[in-house]
């Protein structure tokens, strides 16, 4: 049948098929499900999951801002991920100032935020874990997680994440969390990616709990801190 359609066509179809399946190939071939349970086999919802290549390196950025809140006098979302260089934009969603805080580390800061008030920060240049706390509502307190790779997601209910990695080669898988009690509240798995792929990582302790983020004394601040 191919042979019987006029030429024109013929060229429209193969020049086609030339300029975009690689891309329908590339996708189709590098996608990777990452499914997180804990001890006893139970999803886990909330997990940070981040691929790093092993031996090559990626040039994707991802340039979206990450917006931390803080509503309710508690950080919004507890937990957040993002790639080195990436701006962040504190959020007060309050009727209260916020002092909010990292005390140690690389990427230490401290920052008063008034109601309603947002904050952009683009000066957070190591990778690794951001403690973040208030110095007006001890309580609070709240996880930032910046990754050296555009590859990271966080685990939906069921415990699932899915990240299109662009090149095929050798990956480490991450998961973290602050409560994991395993070392570095991290675990990890080596894999060779190179189709369609799915992962299940399984921690191999139980999880602390996590922080209340509500103030037991019932005390409120009204001050014009």
């Amino acid at each position: 049948m191919f042979n019987k359609l006029p030429i024109q066509i013929k060229f429209l179809f193969i020049s086609f098929f030339i300029i975009f399946a690689p891309s329908f190939v590339a996708n189709a071939t590098n996608t990777l499900t990452v499914n997180v349970v804990d001890t006893n086999q139970k999803p886990l919802e909330n997990m940070v999951v981040y691929v790093e290549p092993i031996g090559h390196k990626v040039t994707l950025k991802n340039t979206n801002t990450l917006e931390i809140g803080q509503a309710n006098k508690a950080f919004i979302p507890y937990i957040s991920v993002m790639q080195l260089g990436s701006k962040v934009k504190f959020n007060n969603q309050d009727n209260i100032t916020h002092h909010i805080y990292s005390p140690v580390g690389d990427n230490k800061f401290s920052v008063k935020i008034r109601s309603g008030q947002e904050v952009i920060k683009n000066d957070f240049n190591e990778a690794g874990e951001v403690s973040m706390g208030c110095n007006i509502h001890d309580w609070m307190s709240g996880y930032m997680l910046i990754v050296d790779t555009p590859f990271f997601a966080k685990s939906d209910k069921n415990g699932n994440t899915e990240m299109v990695i662009d090149k095929s080669g050798q990956y480490k898988v991450v998961v973290w969390h602050p409560q994991m009690t395993d070392i570095n509240n991290r675990i990890t798995k080596t894999i060779n990616l190179n189709s369609a792929m799915a992962v299940t990582m399984q921690l191999s302790k139980p999880m602390d709990e996590i922080p209340s983020q509500q103030n037991e004394d019932d005390f409120d601040f009204l001050s014009d801190y």
